[in-house]
């Protein structure tokens, strides 16, 4: 009949849940850490089927046998914690096998002399034998606590639970082992007993961090993330001297971190005088910097500096980004040299299919002189002459286009960019209203295109125009630029679509190319105005974009 053994309990809950921990874990085997758990995993099962055995009524042999079993748990469950250990804290590069093997050797020869008998088991579970194998082991629990909590006070809110976690499951064994009641090692069952309690607690503690995510959200040490970057960082004191450098940093310098930590970071990075005269401490500041090899090759950087703030906003340090840009100057440099082979043909193309329209007008225009009026040969004549024209205004069209965004944005006085444009108007006797004061937006260099095509289509399209005004207001903190005239007006049912390339009965380039002008800066443009009443067209300023220079208006509107 089966009687129950105190500790019982204890021994088969603390199997239980090094089982599932050892599956759980061999599920997530991909995740940094987890094979090394796993073996963790599988030297607590050992040990623990080596402690129970003190609750039960074995004989000497069996007893010295499962004792044996306990010796070979802890040779493979102490370097698999370390292992693990490192590699969740983001340490995989101290873990070498070197290390691995000082933190194994004490335990792994305990558990070969007992093997092969030179030592009695009874000899290593007391005496000096004992502390130095229990010395060995403790340890190196000491040295994973110790990167444990430091990981724990550097990380992330989202991470702590986890690693309070895993932190429990160590200290936990360990606080145990202080304990005055379980520093004799004798193998009595109330000590077996009270050892396995611990143990499930220790091992409850470590389900805990699964169930928090362990090997699914592993926490990103500064080691993984800060020398994974394939840019080069820099961190700097307030004197602009090196704190640190990752590894990126330490491949562009081409010297190690620990050659150069302290010096000033002008004396191992050219051009850095250069950026820190543009740099207040205060908001980022960006410089490229080109080098050229002893090759002959051109390499280029971007270099970023910014303020380390601390929380009463002083500044504590400087950070600085070394990014590598030597592939897309190349790209650059290559598309811009492709660019103008581009503009080159297409210049002397435009050239050549204009000269060889103006001979068509030209004898075009003799044609329909020497043609009888009325006739259908001068009707034709007179289409071939308007599809000519037609041909070239699409040239002039596509060559503003072409121009659209190759240079930078500039400041532009709206005035007189609306006035310079208006000869177009003189020419049809449309009168010129402008009331833009000493406005001035940042947009395209084409920018006054988009006057010279509103004025044309009020020509073209709006009937019987004889007046146009130019004004500027101001509304939701945007600037209006407002171009109206006194003719018929847009449809409501072609106002959205007026701006669509190849609308209209004309060429259908000139408000398209109006509307793509203004957007290249983030400028938009609308019609509101009434049918019947005359077109008015709405330019809507940004106003970041817009300033009004003069005593108390300069800067951005």
């Amino acid at each position: 009949m089966y009687t129950y053994i105190s500790g019982t309990f204890a021994m088969v809950a603390s199997l239980a849940i090094a089982s599932v921990l050892a599956v759980a874990t061999w599920k997530r085997r991909e995740a940094p850490g987890a094979r090394t758990f796993f073996l963790f995993a599988l030297g607590v099962l050992i040990w623990l089927l080596g402690e129970g055995s003190v609750l039960l009524p074995l004989g000497p042999g069996w007893q010295g046998f499962w004792a044996e079993v306990t010796i070979i748990g802890i040779a493979v469950m102490t370097p698999a914690w370390m292992a693990f250990v490192m590699q969740y804290t983001g340490k995989e590069q101290r873990v070498t096998l070197t290390t691995t093997f000082l933190a194994s050797v004490v335990p792994t020869a305990a558990a070969v002399l007992s093997l092969a008998g030179a030592v009695p088991v009874a000899d290593l579970m007391s005496g000096t034998s004992y502390f130095v194998l229990a010395g060995a082991v403790y340890l190196v629990v000491i040295i994973c606590i110790i990167f444990l909590v430091a990981m724990l006070l550097a990380a992330p809110a989202m991470y702590r639970r986890q690693i309070g976690f895993v932190l429990m499951g160590a200290l936990i064994p360990w606080a145990a082992v202080l304990s005055p009641s379980l520093m004799n090692p004798s193998p009595s069952p109330c000590a077996g007993c009270c050892i396995l309690c611990i143990m499930t607690a220790a091992l409850t503690a470590s389900a805990g961090a699964l169930q928090a995510g362990l090997f699914g959200t592993v926490p990103l040490s500064k080691e993984r993330y800060f020398n994974g970057l394939t840019d080069g960082i820099f961190v700097l004191d307030p004197q602009f001297r090196l704190v640190e450098m990752n590894r990126k940093g330490e491949e562009i310098v081409r010297h190690q971190s620990e050659e150069l930590i302290g010096l000033p970071v002008a004396e191992f990075i050219n051009h850095f005088p250069e950026l820190q005269k543009g740099y207040r401490g205060t908001s980022e500041v960006a410089y490229v910097q080109s080098l050229t090899k002893k090759d002959g090759k051109r390499e280029h950087y971007e270099l970023r500096i910014s303020p380390i703030i601390d929380w009463r906003s002083r500044t504590t340090g400087h950070f600085l980004l070394v990014r590598d840009i030597s592939r897309l100057k190349e790209t650059e440099d290559a598309l811009r040299r492709a660019q103008k082979k581009a503009s080159i043909l297409n210049q002397i193309s435009q050239h050549d299919i204009k000269n060889q329209l103006e001979v068509i007008i030209g004898y075009g225009g003799l044609l329909e002189e020497l043609t009888p009026d009325g006739s259908e040969q001068k009707t034709y004549v007179r289409r071939i002459i308007e599809a000519s024209e037609m041909i070239g205004e699409h040239l002039g069209a596509a060559r503003d286009y072409r121009d659209l965004g190759l240079r930078a944005p500039e400041w532009q006085s709206v005035a007189g960019a609306a006035e310079r444009t208006a000869r177009i108007l003189d020419h049809h006797g449309v009168t010129l209203e402008v009331e833009a004061g000493g406005l001035e937006i940042y947009a395209d260099p084409l920018f006054g295109k988009v006057f010279y095509n509103l004025y044309e289509n009020a020509i073209r399209h709006g009937g019987d125009v004889t007046a146009m005004r130019v004004s500027v207001s101001e509304a939701r903190g945007e600037n209006l630029i407002v171009v109206e005239d006194n003719g018929m007006g847009v449809a409501a049912a072609a106002k959205e679509k007026i701006f669509e390339r190849k609308y209209g009965s004309h060429t259908g380039l000139g408000l398209f190319l109006t509307s793509e002008i203004l957007s290249a800066t983030g400028i938009s443009i609308r019609e509101c105005g009434v049918p019947g009443r005359g077109a008015r067209f709405e330019i809507r300023v940004p106003s970041p974009r817009c300033r009004w220079p003069g005593p108390g208006g300069d800067g951005p509107g």
